[in-house]
């Protein structure tokens, strides 16, 4: 429609020539403009939607169901298709350099300044995080990524660490079953396995995915996913995956517990050599998109935590993602439900677990900027402006937070954010009671 339109209003200028006044001319040339910038913002939220729920753009071919014979093709097929998450999970990473048409390199990096109330101001080379994607044959794919945190471990700090966050072997059957093996991302929640820090429009992670999702959770384990249409305009997408599962309670004295009620479930996050209690844990996300711009997810994680596999954990989650021009909202809620016998009570094991978060975002691109300096604001730049509310309860210590920011992107996979965040809590929290200002650079390569 936007193309006739733009059509018909070119050929009125070429038709009003010579005989219509420089006025009319004029006015014509200037609905043309106005025509052509309507155009571009309906692509770029048309873009954006497509995104948010992996759709297939209208007059896109048919997915084959033959499996795509690279990962670049896997990739747009996948973001097509709803097969995987948005952009930044591990069947849609963008930028993948070509090795060779086998072999692909791609990555992101993010540095933070953090100065809050209680603690010192400082740099933070948080991340930096090369992947490797390999097309093994047209149906077996390989897929890793290996984080450097805080430049990695060295004589002079412990606080670097270098490890996979990632490494699976995909054997690719059908769109709707695929199968898995390896470290896998973690379907628990929505940020787990889009959690990349180009892609966030925040410096840090809500606190729901610090303390009772333990993001970036990675596990060994191996299972199923794919994705199918109900009908034209929906999708339903799901992983499963039988792993590990986690280590909360690995022996009979105080030490040995790992969940507790000033970190939550951080520290109790399993192993990719062995299985604490020898009883595979079960992970899973589904997620259905009734229409383009909202997506639902439903996922949990169920398992024994303890070396004897006499207590159970659950984490339950629902994530939603919903966008509508240039309005887009976030929510993810975590229960954990942590079973306990005599002993793991006695031992101090705290009690269920909970929280949640929502975010508001609102992108936008003063006309005024781009015509002021058009090569620094380019159609490619937008700004947003972030609100998020976060609350979680850890066995009575109770922590909310609220976080106001505003972020400039001078090109999707770039971004520059400031981020102003208030602290309250109750309880053990006091690492977190204080109020910070961040300002982060992050993009991928």
């Amino acid at each position: 429609m936007g193309g006739r339109i733009m059509l018909a209003l070119v050929m009125g200028v070429g038709l009003a020539a010579p005989g219509a006044s420089a006025a009319t001319v004029e006015e014509l040339e200037r609905q043309v403009e106005a025509q052509g910038k309507l155009i571009s913002e309906l692509q770029r939220q048309v873009h954006a939607l497509h995104q948010t729920r992996g759709a297939q753009p209208e007059g896109a071919a048919a997915a084959d169901e033959s499996a795509p014979s690279t990962w670049p093709e896997r990739a747009q097929e996948f973001s097509r298709q709803g097969a995987s998450p948005a952009l930044g999970g591990v069947g849609t990473k963008p930028f993948l350099v070509d090795f060779g048409k086998r072999a692909y390199l791609g990555g992101y990096a993010d540095l933070e300044y953090k100065d809050s109330e209680s603690g010192n101001a400082a740099f933070r080379q948080h991340r930096l995080i090369p992947f490797i994607y390999a097309d093994v044959s047209e149906r077996v794919k390989f897929a890793t990524e290996i984080e450097f945190e805080y430049g990695g471990p060295d004589n002079n700090a412990s606080d670097g660490e270098v490890k996979v966050e990632f490494a699976t072997i995909d054997y690719l059957l059908t769109e709707a079953a695929n199968l898995r093996a390896g470290i896998v991302l973690s379907p628990l929640g929505k940020l787990n396995a889009v959690h990349d820090s180009p892609l966030q429009d925040l410096t840090e992670r809500p606190l729901v995915n610090q303390f009772i999702i333990p993001t970036t959770l990675s596990e060994a384990g191996a299972g199923l996913f794919g994705s199918f249409a109900p009908t034209d305009l929906s999708q339903v997408s799901y992983e499963a995956y039988l792993v590990n599962g986690f280590s909360g309670l690995t022996g009979e004295s105080a030490a040995n517990v790992m969940i507790s009620r000033a970190s939550g479930l951080r520290s109790a996050r399993g192993s990719q050599k062995s299985d604490l209690n020898d009883e595979p844990a079960l992970v899973g996300r589904v997620a259905v998109s009734p229409f383009l711009g909202l997506e639902v997810g439903g996922s949990t994680h169920i398992g024994a935590y303890d070396t004897r596999g006499d207590n159970m954990l659950g984490i339950y989650v629902l994530d939603a993602t919903w966008q509508h021009g240039p309005f887009e909202l976030l929510a993810e809620g975590a229960y954990a439900a942590i079973e306990k016998n005599a002993l793991a009570d006695s031992l101090g094991v705290p009690d269920d677990l909970y929280g949640y978060y929502v975010q508001g975002n609102y992108h936008f691109m003063p006309q005024a900027l781009r015509s002021w300096a058009p090569k620094v604001f380019t159609d490619e730049s937008i700004f947003t402006l972030v609100n998020r509310w976060d609350w979680v309860n850890l066995d009575g210590n109770r922590t909310q937070r609220y976080t106001l920011g505003l972020n400039f992107r001078p090109r999707e996979e770039t971004v520059l954010k400031t981020d102003f965040q208030f602290n309250e809590e109750s309880g053990l929290l006091d690492s977190i009671d204080d109020n910070a200002f961040l300002v982060s650079v992050a993009t991928y390569f």
